[in-house]
């Protein structure tokens, strides 16, 4: 005899918490003024009942002893809760003022290194990337209708640039994605050349790029900044202090506003992101002026844990890149995407 939770013999539904339950119970002959009578008695000890192997069966005792067999037969698979990120936003900065060939060229031989390692250590957990590349000024270079400060770089020209037209991307934008070759595909954009202004905004650049005009339908950066993704923003630059640029040369003024700025297009959360800076810092051999750039400086350090401060005359590149990886990893393992 099966019964279902309700009364004896009843059809009454399960409230679903155990799913396809069995009690199997055993009639036993009774003597009455008229001749026998089968009569049938259930007393159930309290118990929880759970099942290890997720099919089968599970016995509990009633209070005489006797078994009760739960047939709780195969339980689904618990859903994998998907932590972290799937998508990576790339954006790199470079200053394509005449003093940057060597550090565009240090750029260009790290890159590979780079990108291999992040695609290694993320293999399971990132699909989809996003590669895009900022100059520090109005690049004339680039493509009709999106040659102003912080426009998505497509094709280059002028002394020492790739002078290639990087398109078509293979998914349609003015960025390199996982469906291209960015070994090939990232030096012809980031390869911009130093025919640039002396007087470099590479923060102004960044903000800029986030403006509503620049990612509407039809604007130049349209669909590369994903809410869904983790922002890491890599800005070579040795643009030094006092040289001209409003931006820097008003120490411990506008690096607030630089932060808020590019924190709110991350919807706020400033741990959806990694900030590398490759700026004039400690080593500054290669600086024109051979000064720091406090400001640039100070926007990095609001990043906390979250910026990776390095000079831009290092002699190799790589080794911060390779410590940044981790930084990296981290941010994508503990990023919550909004929806």
């Amino acid at each position: 005899m099966a019964l279902a939770c309700g009364t004896p013999g009843g059809s009454d539904e399960s409230d679903g918490s155990s799913s396809g339950v069995t009690l199997t119970t055993s009639s036993t002959p009774a003597q009455t003024e008229d001749g026998p009578a089968t009569t049938t008695e259930t007393s159930v000890a309290t118990s929880s009942v759970t099942s290890s192997t997720g099919e089968g069966t599970t016995e509990i005792e009633d209070e005489s002893g006797n078994p009760i067999t739960f047939d709780l037969g195969g339980l689904p698979d618990s859903p994998m809760f998907d932590m972290g990120c799937r998508k990576v936003d790339f954006l790199f900065v470079i200053d394509n003022s005449g003093s940057m060939s060597a550090q565009q060229a240090q750029l260009l031989a790290s890159f590979p290194g780079f990108i291999s390692a992040m695609q290694a250590a993320l293999e399971d957990t990132v699909d989809s990337y996003h590669v895009g590349v900022l100059t520090s000024d109005n690049y004339s270079g680039n493509a009709p209708g999106c040659t102003t400060i912080g426009d998505l770089v497509s094709q280059t020209s002028g002394f020492g640039a790739a002078g290639q037209v990087c398109t078509p991307f293979a998914e349609g934008g003015r960025f390199a994605t996982e469906m291209d070759d960015l070994l090939t595909k990232f030096p012809c954009m980031a390869q911009v050349g130093t025919s640039g202004s002396p007087i470099e905004q590479p923060v102004t650049a960044l903000v800029s790029s986030f403006q509503p005009a620049k990612r509407a339908p039809g604007g130049c950066n349209e669909g590369f900044l994903r809410d869904d993704a983790i922002l890491v923003v890599v800005i070579v630059t040795d643009d030094p202090p006092w040289n001209g640029d409003f931006d820097d040369a008003h120490p411990g003024t506008v690096t607030t506003g630089w932060y808020d700025t590019v924190v709110a297009a991350k919807n706020g959360d400033p741990e959806a992101m990694v900030v590398i800076g490759f700026v004039p810092w400690m080593n500054i051999s290669c600086v024109p002026l051979n000064l720091e750039s406090p400001n640039l400086i100070g926007f990095i350090q609001e990043f906390g844990d979250q910026g990776v401060l390095a000079s831009v005359c290092e002699p190799d590149y790589g080794p911060i890149f390779a410590d940044a990886v981790e930084n990296i990893v981290t941010t994508c393992e503990n990023f919550d995407p909004p929806g």
